[in-house]
């Protein structure tokens, strides 16, 4: 014991010198190992053992542990520090045998340094405490500080050392190891790659803390993130396997894949073959786990069924929870009993700045299929032209709205020719409203979107910070009848003389001048609209709610009912003159007869109409139609599909179609208000149903009649508004319908003048151009003469534009090389997948060619090139010296949340894991490409010895 106390006094008298009195009279509580959570913090234990106590401190289910903080590291480092410090100085970071040097000689101090005898007495007593004489622990390293492991900003993935089934007896070593293992070779890489400190100094320098966790007997180990890795989705992975954890961690087990999707956690799973798992040694306990063989009837079996898969998921969400909903990569283990055990949880490295929710579920009723460049072109200065003037009448600051200009830019975008919203940006724009989240609810369901989906909610803002915003919102709604009337007024005046205005003969300049004033006004007052749509959305919320409340048998179909027989709106006419145009096809015989014979009729038929060869009554129709409904037609939005004005044999075709059913203009409006005055009655009496069952009191029968007649008048105002607003909706989508039709007249007036020009071989391929470059051509601010040029590039990627995209998804980094690609892509398929191509686990986005690089011991030499693609059975954190000089990497074994696939996600390096056979399939030296999103490799020409000269390739 004098002994012990004499090392101990020594070390204090070293300190003294250099900190005073106070740090002598505090080392001893310095040396305590902790075992109180409530005292674990990043700074002394490091972010993996604080977030473990904190999840123990919320009760979840994670092992017993103590940990020796920071300050043992630093006692202990602090006399071998010089020569620390000298070792790294001699290191060659461009030479990994330099660097391996470097760490094998600090290794081999600090396996060298005595461990003062009082701290390895505490030690041992806090073994003995929580862990128990007899029992086994894991015995794990973690870097602390700033720039510490598993913080959010670097995960350090594997780069400490871990050490299982350790007994009393080596505890000490392997504390000291894990002391070491912060300059380990791989480490040090690391944080020179990432520009941090690599020495031991300074609040940035390398601080190792040690856990002592108690070993749980795994039947089960699982891997979790709470997010797609890849894309940044709301989405839980699983990797789970059977046996000790570290064979599912170090990729050296088969592993089963589960993928929870979408809010409602749809489980996707794909099975692998599980001939061997990770178990302690029974022969030879201290040595760490082994592979054995599983039983054949679990070797095909799943390892989770979907019931645990969603449990499990339930368990991530509440941990994400508890870390502030930042998505998290999970650890645990499943016993015997099926008790779940967390081992670890650290922030999965995802920059929300570069993720992005896509959805096309409302947009495509609008921009269906594939879309030419000047449809979205056009469709992206609209929405930005019209919400930038629904901010401002909400009274969003102009600073404000100049600052989320990029956003208003972006509100869609184009995916393999088809229009996508970017959600995030939507989520951001109304952000900017104190009351959007009174709204979210609606427009949410409005856009298609599930519960979830989105980001999570901004704290609600106070009540003082809501009133002026919901007093602006109150005033705009009271005067909105009033408003769109107005705005329809202006707009009749705007389109009146232009509606099937003959653009020859204008000059192509004042052409593109006066669209330029068409939407310069359009700026200044299309925003109402957009106000009319929530107006609607929220009154039809509350209504629905109101009668789910008051009318619980009746069903959502009541409030469609009662809906009916609105007053006439733009669309409707347009639909009632086309009735009519059918009543009198039906009527004439001889013209019955041309449409049947021709149901898709040309320009001679129109001819024939228009010269009056079908009498003058019927012209004078269909001369009207056109000029008062002539920009309502089949995707009418979309600048490549001529509208009614443009082919009005297309309107005869129509018209022949209505006038082979029974439909009549005033039949239907009759059937529409029988549908409303029954809906009506149903609604009287759902309300005042049960009255007459009540006791015959007089004071109580008057009360229920009272009732009734307040609901029945605030439903009938609800529902006033409610149809008004829909008359309003129906016209102001008319009026879109009108400024697109003028648009698509002004477009193809100047596809005809290029054309004559000799600029476009054809006036069609106009539509190939974005609208800024046909402008462009005119005034002066285009990029590019050479339209043709762009019209081709463009029409071939219009024609091949590839798969459909699923209509929610998330990118996260490079949106092309991020999108999804054949569902099947994001799981494991098992190596071949036809036409010689291979395919795995699409695991870090990014498309990669280069020379293959098979690669079976990563200590051997590896012949250099500049565009290595390296190929591995699976790797470890000991491969990163060959990691980071690869274009891509493609290994046999591993997961989404493996080394690997984290490794090729910090450093933006395209990685395919799971491709069964790659290291046979692929020849060394071969020209390969990968897509890191989508899972595939192919073998692009055999190696260059085998090519007949093509080195250059």
């Amino acid at each position: 014991m004098t002994t012990n106390t004499n090392t101990n006094t020594n070390t204090t008298t070293n300190t003294a010198a250099s900190g005073g009195r106070d740090r002598r009279r505090h080392r001893p509580a310095a040396l305590a190992p902790l075992l109180d959570q409530a005292r674990m913090t990043p700074g002394n234990c490091g972010h993996k053992f604080a977030r473990l106590a904190r999840m123990r401190e919320a009760g979840l289910t994670v092992p017993a542990f103590f940990v020796l903080p920071v300050d043992w590291h630093r006692l202990l480092t602090r006399p071998l520090r010089p020569r620390i410090d000298a070792l790294l100085r001699s290191a060659d970071f461009a030479d990994p045998s330099s660097v391996r040097a470097a760490a094998a000689g600090i290794r081999g101090l600090y396996a060298a340094a005595p461990l003062p005898p009082e701290a390895e007495r505490r030690l041992l007593a806090a073994f003995d405490e929580v862990i128990g004489p007899g029992a086994p622990a894991a015995v794990r390293a973690c870097t602390a500080g700033a720039h510490g492991e598993d913080s959010a900003e670097d995960p350090f993935a594997g780069l400490s050392d871990s050490f299982l089934q350790v007994r009393r007896g080596a505890v000490v070593d392997r504390v000291r190891a894990c002391w070491a293992s912060g300059h380990n070779a791989e480490a040090l890489l690391y944080r020179h790659a990432r520009g941090l400190p690599v020495d031991s100094g300074g609040p940035d320098g390398v601080s190792v803390a040690v856990g002592v966790q108690r070993m749980v007997p795994a039947e089960r180990s699982f891997v979790m993130f709470t997010c797609d890795p890849g894309t940044g989705a709301a989405d839980t992975l699983i990797a789970a396997g059977l046996g000790l954890g570290e064979g599912v961690v170090r990729e050296r087990v088969g592993v089963d894949h589960y993928f929870l999707r979408g809010p409602e956690q749809r489980v996707e799973r794909v099975v692998a073959a599980k001939p061997e798992r990770l178990v302690p040694d029974p022969d030879h306990p201290d040595a760490g786990p082994v592979p054995r063989p599983v039983p054949p009837e679990l070797r095909d079996a799943p390892v989770l069924d979907d019931a645990r898969a969603r449990e499990l998921a339930a368990l991530g969400r509440t941990v994400q929870e508890l870390f502030g909903g930042q998505p998290q990569d999970i650890e645990g283990a499943i016993t015997a009993d099926g008790r779940v055990h967390l081992v670890q949880s650290r922030p999965v490295a995802v920059d929300p700045a570069l993720r992005r929710l896509w959805s096309s579920a409302n947009i495509t009723e609008s921009f269906p299929g594939p879309t030419t460049a000047l449809t979205y072109s056009f469709a992206q200065k609209f929405y930005r032209t019209i919400f930038h003037d629904l901010y401002r009448r909400l009274g969003v600051p102009a600073h404000t709205l100049h600052d989320n200009e990029p956003y208003l830019e972006r509100m869609i975008g184009l995916h393999r020719n088809r229009i996508h919203y970017d959600l995030d940006s939507w989520y951001r724009l109304h952000g900017q409203l104190a009351v959007f989240p009174w709204f979210r609810a609606p427009w949410e369901s409005m856009m298609g979107l599930a519960e979830g989906s989105g980001p999570a909610p901004a704290p609600a803002p106070s009540a003082v910070r809501l009133v002026r915003p919901a007093a602006r919102v109150l005033r705009l709604i009271a005067g909105h009848h009033r408003s769109m009337a107005a705005f329809e007024t202006w707009w009749e005046g705007l389109i009146a003389d232009r509606r099937g205005a003959d653009w020859s003969a204008v000059d192509p300049l004042a052409r593109v001048q006066d669209h330029r004033e068409v939407w310069r006004q359009a700026g200044n007052h299309w925003g109402v609209t957009l106000l009319n749509d929530s107006v609607l959305g929220t009154a039809a919320g509350i209504t629905g709610k109101l009668l789910a409340r008051w009318a619980p048998h009746e069903g959502p179909g009541l409030l469609s009912d009662l809906l009916c027989g609105a007053e006439s709106h733009r669309s409707s006419e347009a639909v009632v003159s086309l009735l009519r145009l059918a009543g009198a096809v039906r009527r004439d015989p001889r013209l019955s007869a041309a449409l049947r014979a021709e149901p898709d009729p040309g320009p001679e038929l129109w001819e024939a109409v228009r010269d009056g060869g079908y009498g003058e009554e019927f012209r004078a129709a269909v001369l009207h139609h056109l000029d008062r409904y002539g920009d309502r037609g089949l995707h009418e939005l979309k600048m490549e599909q001529p509208g009614p004005r443009a082919t009005p044999w297309a309107l005869l075709r129509m018209a022949g179609e209505y006038a082979a059913t029974a439909l009549d203009g005033p039949a239907l409006r009759a059937a529409e208000l029988r549908v409303r005055a029954a809906a009506e009655e149903r609604l009287t009496k759902a309300l005042g149903s049960g009255s007459s069952r009540r006791r015959p009191l007089l004071r109580l029968r008057l009360r229920l009649r009272l009732r009734l007649r307040l609901r029945l008048r605030l439903l009938r105002v609800l529902l006033a508004v409610l149809r008004r607003a829909i008359v309003h909706r129906e016209n102001s989508r008319y009026f879109r319908s009108e400024l697109f039709g003028y648009s698509k007249a002004v477009f193809a007036s100047l596809g005809e003048d290029l054309h004559a020009r000799g600029v476009l071989r054809d006036p069609g391929d106009v539509v190939h151009l974005t609208q800024d470059e046909l402008f462009g051509w005119y005034d002066g601010s285009g990029v590019s003469g050479n339209l043709q040029g762009l019209a081709d590039a463009r029409r071939a990627e219009y024609e091949a534009p590839g798969p459909d995209l699923p209509p929610f998804f998330t990118t996260l980094g490079p949106v092309r090389d991020r999108l999804p690609g054949d569902p099947a892509a994001r799981t494991p398929s098992g190596g071949h997948r036809g036409d010689g191509d291979l395919s795995g686990l699409g695991s870090s986005g990014g498309v990669a060619r280069g020379t293959a690089r098979v690669v079976l011991d990563p200590h051997r030499p590896v012949e250099p090139c500049p565009d290595m693609i390296l190929v591995a059975r699976e790797t470890d954190p000991g491969w990163l010296f060959l990691m980071l000089g690869a274009r891509g990497l493609i290994v046999e074994r591993g997961t989404l949340l493996s080394h690997t696939a984290i490794t090729g996600r910090a450093f933006g390096i395209p990685t395919v894991v799971a491709v069964t056979g790659a290291t046979t399939a692929i020849p060394d030296g071969a020209l390969i490409e990968l897509d890191g999103a989508t899972g595939r490799v192919t073998v692009l020409a055999p190696p260059v010895a085998d090519r007949g000269g093509e080195a250059g390739r």
